[in-house]
């Protein structure tokens, strides 16, 4: 997914490094209620453990709880079209989860992928259907 970030401007234990937008939250500054994971590789909230970004002029965003309390992303990037019905074509499965990932809200993400493996599983062979989730989330 295109991210709406330099990521040669990040920390090298952002964790926009590997969440996308929404996907983790930004705070003013590193402190006690964000501690480094090292089996992570990135800050979490201690009491959360929602993914922290500390850097807020590194990243060009404001702080913000994005992913703790599902707060708007200042700047939309592009998601793309929406999802629409599940494609016929088991080659279209991919791009189909794929939006459907992009267009979660917060909180969703796990809902909707299982509610589209159930769906696909119906339609497709196993196989197809479990290429078209590791695509989908390779771009969470």
């Amino acid at each position: 997914m295109d991210r709406p970030w330099d990521e040669d401007a990040l920390c090298v234990v952002c964790p926009a490094l590997v969440h996308d937008r929404g996907r983790f939250d930004i705070v003013a500054g590193p402190g006690p209620a964000s501690r480094y994971d090292t089996s992570r590789g990135y800050r979490r909230d201690a009491v959360s453990g929602v993914p922290v970004c500390v850097h807020p002029h590194k990243i060009g965003f404001p702080p913000g709880r994005y992913a703790s309390a599902g707060q708007r992303w200042p700047a939309e990037a592009d998601l793309g079209p929406p999802p629409g019905p599940m494609p016929d074509d088991p080659g279209a499965l991919a791009a189909w989860m794929t939006a459907l990932v992009r267009h979660a809200g917060a909180g969703e993400l796990d809902a909707v992928l299982a509610e589209a493996e159930r769906a696909a599983s119906e339609r497709f062979p196993p196989d197809a259907v479990v290429d078209a989730l590791r695509v989908a989330l390779s771009a969470v």
